[in-house]
């Protein structure tokens, strides 16, 4: 019990920290400024590019990320350990790295002349892609991990085939954990600045995310705007999780 309360004493004052930073955020914006966002056409072409390059990025984190996971979950050999060492690369290195490495990997010859990724839309769904998807695999892998593989055999004893086995016990009983890993993977693409603004450039109108168009208001020195634009970003971000706690907290039961 004592040490339930020490515990906690960290975990309040924590929350504390944090929220004194955003209230008094909320505090210091003007309401006039945040009505304003929806009447701001680059704000809005932010929104929009945000949520479409981040939407892209999070659908191929799902059609790689959710196999991939399902083999570092089943898998407990030498290559899928290092595998999942590769994996958590674009976690721990900075964004801003992440970016320079993609421009000169956008730069090589044999990718030039196949298709130009710098300053465009593609070339910042890779970036938000490349930076965001290990949130899809580690979420897999943890989801399939809890999962016996046990259900599946017995699915095929009584004559289901390896996919259908595979999808009316472990994908099941697993889908909340993936759904709630994808959704986190579109919240750090949606969020994503330092790749998006090195490979795409960061330009208004065309490459401009939400962080990024935050970040052009503040350098021009329009930090009412800037300050409204994160409000709204911390309103999105906490519905979001907030969504994410009410619905994934336990995983289906087989029917």
């Amino acid at each position: 019990m004592k040490l339930t309360r020490i515990s906690l004493i960290f975990a309040f004052v924590l929350s504390v920290f944090i929220l004194s930073i955003i209230i008094y955020g909320f505090v210091e914006v003007n309401p006039r400024y945040v009505l304003a966002l929806l009447r701001d056409r680059e704000f809005l072409n932010a929104v929009f590019f945000g949520v479409k390059t981040s939407v892209i990025a999070t659908l191929f984190s799902a059609i790689f990320g959710i196999p991939s996971g399902f083999f570092l979950a089943r898998s407990d050999t030498f290559i899928s350990k290092l595998i999942d060492s590769f994996f958590d690369i674009p976690l721990i290195i900075p964004p801003l790295v992440v970016g320079a490495l993609l421009l000169t990997f956008f730069n090589a010859p044999f990718v030039k002349t196949f298709y130009s990724f710098i300053f465009t839309a593609s070339g910042a769904t890779v970036a938000q892609f490349f930076v965001a998807f290990p949130f899809s695999v580690k979420a897999s892998k943890n989801a399939f991990e809890l999962i016996s593989p046990t259900y599946e055999r017995i699915a095929m004893t009584l004559g289901a085939s390896n996919i259908a086995s595979f999808y009316d016990t472990t994908f099941k009983l697993a889908f909340n954990g993936i759904l709630s890993g994808l959704v986190l993977t579109w919240l750090r693409s949606l969020g994503e600045f330092g790749a998006t603004l090195m490979v795409g450039g960061g330009i208004s109108f065309k490459t401009a995310n939400i962080p990024i168009n935050i970040y052009l208001k503040m350098t021009e020195g329009d930090f009412d705007k800037g300050l409204a634009a994160s409000v709204f970003v911390v309103i999105l971000s906490f519905v979001m999780v907030v969504f994410i706690k009410s619905f994934f907290k336990k995983p289906k039961n087989l029917e």
